[in-house]
């Protein structure tokens, strides 16, 4: 799930930006610490150390290994924590050496962590630690290590230090393409950040946003966070979040297919970055993303010119998003210029990198790429044998993250559903109270000889107000209950008895006979569309019937060997909600006979409005059927269903079918 680049991967390292020190500064310090001894050199040390950390040109790590030596030694643990972490930083960041970085690391936890006693320390030492083995995909240590830094985290008051490791946490699981977790994260980090008046740490995760958004199909999500992130990075000046905004937006169009437009978004993201003090660590990656952009354009000249920018860069193969980036461009001009054995060659090690650290996106990627460069030198059984497996991997990701999209949306909708019902009895409960303080200051105004009378009566009102609010309380957590564990039940039966069972056999196959195991992924991928579909369409709610039927025939281009195409006129709000969801179910019941029973290639929708009504027709090229002889058997095809559905909302449907000569369904529907 790193398709798009990360902007958090040095984001902890660029929060405390300093000037540059003077050599007469550091040569002041220097010389003082040489003279003075124990708890006056170290504090000159961690003085001289933290002047020069992230500096060019002075000896930071033989400065930063005395620090924590000499802390270590006068029992200052604390201080010996806060210097490796930015030892590690260093390491991470200037160096690009992530092993020594863990080494350190490694190090300390064994021999020292546990005479930390600061929760800031440790909070931030394990926090570093989360970030150290997320920049190495090892995503299990590195939630582990979020959430150690998470319990010392709590126990301060630093809202930045919290909100940063919500967001690392985030970070991760967007990295594991686990869409609800990432997000729920994410969004815990924003309030910290806000609490902490943390405006470039908001425009990160805003960036992050967008990019999970993006990554998974929700396009108008992440144009909407797009907008908001660059607005707050040009008021910020942020040259370095602007340049990611700019470069993640083109690897979305790339995405799209809209290949030409994506050009110009590289050159906003290296104009950007060319203004970052943080440039050689992000100008290799834009550059070879520009070297893939022209390439796929087959724009030769300006590829080779980016190219010989990129072969210049220090570290245009560092390691993580960079290495991705540097070897995807060098096979991409290769196949471009149709030097076709080195792009084989740089085509496999690109498959066997994505291989090792297990990206298996990016292994789709590379199947694609290398179907190509076979096809391109004639060798058809090499290039069918890597599409095929394009093709697997790419229907596998596609019904895993429909089905995580699917309960992303569920997620919101129940939550929506439930907080709307809060607001509502909160609302009534509120009203009910003043209208109680309206009829006590008519009772205080009143006569005074009636004041026992008043006294009575407002006692009354009281008590009859309190009584329906207790009452309206309990009916309210009641039916919440109910919901609740309606909804439970529901989702628990269907995972456990389908979905469960299926992950279990897979499991065992996996030992006991390995070649079953893909027909009962196959048949697990089926059960998830199969509760999918029984689902309430959520794409209906938020987009609109139009919208909805649109996203069935793209779907469905994606997911099956029909050509769907359509020409659809906008019917929004034509017809009461209740009677879009029942037009709706039609169409996908239609489309579904379609799938099953045809043999068809391809298949159409039209759909046009008249004033008063909807004249929706169907058609495909397949085997057709004789409906005068299925008619006693239209169960067996979903006529029944059709035509019940259709009676329901008072219109009408027609067949026009015949052997191998295609069928076309005509549904009218009345205002």
């Amino acid at each position: 799930m790193k398709n798009l680049l990360i902007p958090f991967v040095l984001f902890a390292i660029s929060l405390s930006a300093q000037e540059t020190p003077s050599k007469i500064q550091v040569n002041a310090l220097t010389n003082k610490v040489k003279k003075a001894t124990n708890k006056e050199r170290l504090l000159l040390l961690d003085s001289l150390t933290s002047l020069v950390w992230r500096k060019k040109g002075f000896p930071f790590d033989s400065l930063a290994k005395e620090t924590i030596n000499l802390s270590l030694q006068l029992d200052s643990a604390d201080l010996a924590a806060y210097h490796t972490v930015n030892r590690m930083y260093y390491f991470t960041g200037a160096k690009g050496d992530l092993i020594t970085s863990e080494k350190i690391f490694l190090e300390f936890e064994e021999n020292y962590i546990s005479k930390v006693k600061k929760n800031r320390r440790l909070a931030n030492f394990y926090k570093a630690g989360g970030l150290q083995y997320y920049n190495m995909n090892k995503y299990d240590k590195a939630i582990h290590y979020y959430d150690k830094a998470l319990l010392s985290a709590v126990k301060t008051t630093d809202s930045q230090a919290i909100g940063e490791i919500y967001m690392g946490k985030g970070m991760v699981f967007y990295s594991q393409g686990k869409l609800i977790e990432s997000s729920q994260n994410l969004q815990k980090s924003i309030p910290y950040f806000k609490a902490s008046g943390g405006v470039n740490a908001i425009i990160n995760v805003k960036n992050i946003m967008v990019s999970l958004y993006s990554e998974n199909g929700f396009y108008k999500e992440a144009e909407k966070e797009r907008k908001e992130a660059i607005k707050l990075a040009k008021k910020e000046e942020h040259h370095l979040f602007l340049s990611q905004i700019f470069f993640n937006y083109s690897v979305e169009l790339r995405t799209r297919g809209k290949l030409k437009e994506r050009i110009k978004y590289l050159e906003m993201a290296l104009n950007e970055v060319e203004q970052s003090r943080y440039k050689v660590y992000y100008k290799p990656i834009y550059l070879a993303g520009m070297v893939i952009g022209q390439a796929e354009v087959n724009n030769i000249s300006s590829a080779k010119k980016y190219w010989d920018l990129l072969e210049k860069e220090e570290r245009k193969n560092a390691p993580g998003e960079t290495t991705s980036f540097y070897k995807e461009a060098k096979m991409r001009l290769a196949f471009a210029e149709k030097n076709y054995k080195e792009a084989l060659i740089y085509g496999q090690d690109y498959y066997n990198y994505k291989t090792e650290i297990k990206q298996f996106d990016g292994l789709e990627n590379a199947d694609q790429f290398l179907a190509k460069v076979y096809s391109a030198i004639g060798d058809d059984k090499k290039a069918n044998e890597y599409l095929r497996s394009y093709q697997k991997r790419n229907d596998s990701i596609t019904g895993l993250k429909k089905a995580k999209i699917l309960s992303y949306y569920q997620t919101l909708y129940e939550t929506e559903k439930r907080d709307a019902k809060i607001i509502e009895q909160q609302s009534e409960i509120t009203l009910l109270d003043a209208k109680n303080r309206i009829k006590n200051q008519r009772i205080l105004f009143g006569a005074i000889g009636l004041i026992l009378i008043f006294i009575i009566i407002f006692s009354i009102r009281s008590y009859r107000f309190a009584k329906k609010k207790q009452l309206l309380e309990q009916q309210f957590a009641r039916d919440l209950l109910q919901e609740q564990e309606k909804e439970r039940k529901r989702f628990s039966k269907e995972l456990h008895d389908g979905v469960g069972q299926n992950l279990l056999l897979i499991k065992n196959s996996l030992t006991l006979n390995p070649d079953k195991t893909p027909k009962l992924v196959d048949k697990t991928i089926e059960d998830i569309r199969s509760i999918s579909r029984n689902l309430h369409p959520i794409q209906l709610e938020k987009f609109g019937l139009t919208k909805a039927i649109e996203n069935i025939v793209e779907d469905l281009n994606d997911l099956t060997t029909i050509f769907f195409s359509d020409e659809i006129e906008n019917i929004d709000n034509f017809f009461p909600k209740e009677k879009e969801i029942y037009l709706y179910r039609i169409i996908q019941e239609c489309f579904n006979n379609i799938m099953k029973h045809s043999g068809a290639t391809a298949a159409k929708i039209n759909i046009k409005k008249d004033e008063n009504k909807v004249t929706i027709t169907i058609q495909d090229n397949g085997s057709g059927f004789n409906f005068e002889k299925n008619n006693e058997k239209q169960k067996s095809f979903g006529l029944k269903s059709l035509q019940e559905r259709v009676a329901f909302l008072k219109g009408n449907i027609s067949f026009d079918s015949e052997k191998n000569k295609g069928t076309t369904i005509t549904i009218i529907s009345y205002k």
